[in-house]
């Protein structure tokens, strides 16, 4: 306790006497003493000097200030935890930023009910749904086609609504219906495109017969194969899995998951990317960002240059034709757009699907009887020759089991938030928002896995058996893992 005293008088604090006080160090004017006690019982009260009464006076003051600003549960917010000041419901933010969402989430169940109401420390409010039914009714009504806009997904897009997954309203819209009718001109959802599904997976099988003399890591193997099956619809290209940008750039990809997830700061306090811009995910978002405008910029320069009107090769060159309408720029047809709508494009063509068979694979090693079931239906109905998507009609385990896969790993665990646009095992979402990439998501994992069954076994590292545990992030991916493969006796 600092205290105005002559060096030597004796100091009462309510019934204790002390003496002997010494001037230890000054600062300006203050001194403080240090004080051996002595006996005594002649009271003395103590006053405070006035720099202490500012300084509770400022507290107190601080306090009521942020009681009166605290965000207020709106009538009608379904029940839900308390809030704390400006904080909001403090403790459901700090349990995400930890990793612990989903038991948090359990907890809230079963004191509040089916249906909870968030007031985030950010100031909105956010509901959370956990049954089908009420999902699936929410999701069909118009009012809940909107998107929140984030902080972390604004700073992707550049401060604007662009784009297709983060986007809402009319240009949403358009822009989603543009791309759904353009990319089926070009293959989506046809049996022409099981072609390319096959090349892929020739060239990810060699690249993985080439590894097999040692435990093979699964993160991060898939990527560029399961990207380029898109990208044929996109640009008309083929990515080079050996190509450093191209590997960085699938990275990157991933790194965006991570950063945009339930644990990203800077939806709450954009201000700490000034302060830490690694440890907040600013700079991995801007490295997404530019990273996807590097790769865009030389590739919409080539287009416009070899550009035939009359006989459009891919996505790309619909887009630059439509740029050419006189309304175009009213309407979000610009380049900046466009390349945001790649950067939709590499999130649906890597994410998901890579996702999806990293998780099989570490399922199948766990559960080394229904790999093999599902191999004895793939001997029974494929035999030697390649899988077609076709085939998924007669392999009725093979399917269940791909079911079973999205039910208990859950990619989007939370699926892509919904934002209200006025006051069962659903892997795809619904309603209106319901992924635009699902015809090929799903043609893709049964392909893909069917493919790694029919050739390859997978089997534990001994001493190294991989767990269920996930990374955090928008989009749940197992930590990573090593597994032995070797061929199976047939090829």
């Amino acid at each position: 306790m600092m205290v105005d005293l002559m060096p030597r008088e004796v100091l009462y604090v309510g019934r204790r006497q002390f003496s002997q006080i010494a001037p230890l160090r000054r600062a300006g004017r203050v001194y403080v003493y240090r004080a051996a006690e002595a006996p005594g019982d002649s009271p003395r009260s103590l006053v405070l000097s006035t720099d202490m009464v500012l300084v509770l006076v400022l507290v107190v003051l601080v306090l009521v200030f942020l009681w009166a600003r605290r965000p207020q549960r709106p009538a009608g917010l379904p029940p839900g935890p308390p809030t704390f000041l400006i904080f909001g419901n403090i403790w459901f933010t700090i349990q995400s930023l930890r990793g612990q969402l989903k038991t948090e989430l359990k907890r809230y169940r079963q004191t509040y009910g089916d249906v909870l109401g968030f007031v985030l420390p950010n100031g909105q409010t956010a509901a959370h749904l956990f049954t089908y039914e009420d999902i699936r009714d929410a999701c069909a009504m118009p009012e809940f086609a909107g998107r929140p806009q984030s902080f972390a997904t604004l700073l992707r897009s550049y401060q604007q609504q662009l784009g297709i997954a983060f986007n809402e309203g009319s240009s949403w819209a358009e822009h989603r219906r543009f791309a759904l009718r353009n990319l089926r001109d070009f293959g989506f959802g046809k049996k022409s495109l099981e072609e390319t599904v096959l090349d892929e997976f020739e060239e990810l099988a060699d690249e993985i017969t080439q590894e097999m003399k040692a435990p093979m890591k699964v993160n991060g193997r898939f990527g560029v194969y399961v990207l380029n099956i898109l990208w044929k619809l996109v640009a008309d290209q083929r990515l080079d899995q050996n190509d450093p940008k191209t590997q960085d750039h699938v990275a990157t990809v991933s790194e965006f998951f991570q950063a945009i997830g339930p644990r990203c700061p800077l939806n709450v306090a954009p201000w700490l990317r000034h302060f830490l811009p690694e440890k907040s995910g600013y700079s991995t978002i801007i490295r997404h960002r530019e990273s996807t405008a590097a790769m865009f910029g030389p590739l919409v320069k080539e287009h416009r240059r070899t550009l035939e009107r009359s006989s459009p090769r891919d996505f790309i060159d619909q887009f630059l034709i439509e740029m050419e309408s006189p309304d175009a720029e009213a309407r979000q047809f610009t380049e900046r757009n466009l390349a945001i709508i790649g950067m939709d494009f590499f999130v649906a063509g890597v994410e998901t699907t890579t996702s999806t068979l990293t998780w099989a694979l570490l399922l199948m090693v766990l559960h080394p009887d229904v790999q093999a079931r599902v191999q004895r239906e793939i001997d029974s109905v494929v035999g030697r020759r390649s899988p077609s998507y076709a085939d998924r009609v007669r392999m009725p385990y093979t399917e269940a089991t791909l079911t079973e896969l999205y039910r208990r790993t859950a990619v989007f665990p939370l699926g892509v938030p919904r934002r209200v646009t006025r006051q069962r095992v659903i892997p795809f979402g619904v309603g209106k928002r319901f992924c635009l990439g699902e015809t090929l998501a799903r043609m893709e994992a049964f392909m893909l896995f069917t493919c790694l069954l029919q050739r390859f076994r997978f089997s534990p590292v001994p001493g190294r058996m991989p767990t269920m545990n996930f990374k955090p992030g928008v989009a749940r991916q197992p930590e990573d893992f090593v597994v032995n493969v070797e061929l199976r006796e047939q090829f």
